[in-house]
């Protein structure tokens, strides 16, 4: 089970809480197939099989899952 390091959590919580749309590179476990889409996170998941980003695809209208440690360009915190 894979836990999302903080940094990275508190970023998408914050892309969460403020309606932040993003472009996110993912693969997908299954099929192997990559994606880079824009999205609208929301919602940060725990599952047994590690975190998922609950999100909207914003050019389908429809909601997703995403493990995010397959997210390969997580945007991270600028302090």
């Amino acid at each position: 089970m894979s836990v999302t390091p903080p940094h990275i959590a508190e970023r998408l919580q914050i892309a969460i809480l403020t309606s932040e749309q993003m472009r996110l590179h993912w693969e997908d476990p299954d099929s192997g197939l990559h994606y880079y889409e824009r999205v609208l996170p929301l919602a940060l998941e725990s599952s047994a099989g590690g975190d998922r980003l609950r999100c909207l695809l914003l050019d389908e209208d429809r909601e997703i899952s995403v493990p995010v440690d397959r997210i390969r360009n997580l945007p991270t915190p600028v302090k």
